[in-house]
């Protein structure tokens, strides 16, 4: 079975401050305003937005589907506090695309087609790798449609540093999250930091009490003191690499 997952919680309601691994830092999470997502099939990709595009599909989709309609995708983030109070840094803690506004009773593993659960022993997960720092949700469809989009990464680059080419020094990063336009779909994906950069992301299903799916969300950042010498970082595979 794979690992556990962890406290989201925390992440779902701003407040703080919370222990974080690093001495004399405490972490305080913030939600961001959210931002819409169409989802025309109702089934979910997450990757990263540099490596969207193929007629792979249905393997790259979660096997979980919903209602398509259109969803709001909300980010945390968490400031880290020094000793004295000052934020001396900020990170994107969570992804969450939300499909209904309902509590959280239970957490699973999202997985796509040929990913088994059960394969996976108490501490490892399937996610997805990310090498240049984000990361996005989209539909399957628009996965499928970027196939043909041959500059759709130069355009996620051009919006994540809009004032790259005025500003001396490259100018800074957007601030997330990012929603891009694909064909007439102006809400086609959503884009945003991953946190602490690279690595293998998890997404997470939440589940109503009536076990339907209110969310799906990807970590990446744990704020467990017990992780404090653990990136949480897995295999090209999906597993956990200890």
């Amino acid at each position: 079975m794979p690992m556990p997952a962890p406290d989201l919680t925390r992440f779902l309601t701003p407040g703080g401050p919370y222990p974080f691994p690093l001495d004399g830092v405490e972490a305080r999470v913030r939600l961001l305003p959210a931002v819409p997502l169409s989802l025309p099939s109702g089934r979910v990709v997450a990757l990263e937005p540099f490596m969207a595009g193929g007629e792979d599909e249905e393997e790259m989709a979660f096997g979980e589907q919903v209602k398509p309609g259109v969803y709001p995708v909300e980010l945390s983030e968490i400031d880290l506090i020094d000793g004295t109070g000052r934020v001396i840094d900020t990170r994107t803690a969570t992804a969450r695309l939300v499909i209904r506004e309902e509590p959280v009773v239970r957490w699973e593993l999202a997985v796509t087609a040929g990913q088994d659960p059960k394969e996976l022993d108490d501490d490892s997960y399937f996610g997805y790798p990310v090498d240049g720092g984000t990361g996005c949700f989209l539909d399957a469809t628009t996965y499928r449609a970027l196939h043909t989009e041959e500059d759709f990464a130069e355009r996620v680059l051009d919006a994540m540093y809009a004032d790259a080419a005025t500003t001396p020094g490259g100018g800074d990063r957007t601030p997330d999250p990012l929603t891009l336009a694909v064909g007439n779909d102006p809400t086609a994906v959503v884009a945003f930091s991953t946190g602490w950069g690279d690595g293998v992301y998890a997404t997470w299903i939440g589940r109503t009490a009536n076990d339907e799916v209110a969310c799906f969300l990807t970590d990446f950042v744990d704020l467990d003191e017990d992780d404090a010498d653990d990136d949480g970082a897995a295999d090209a595979d999906g597993g956990r690499d200890d």
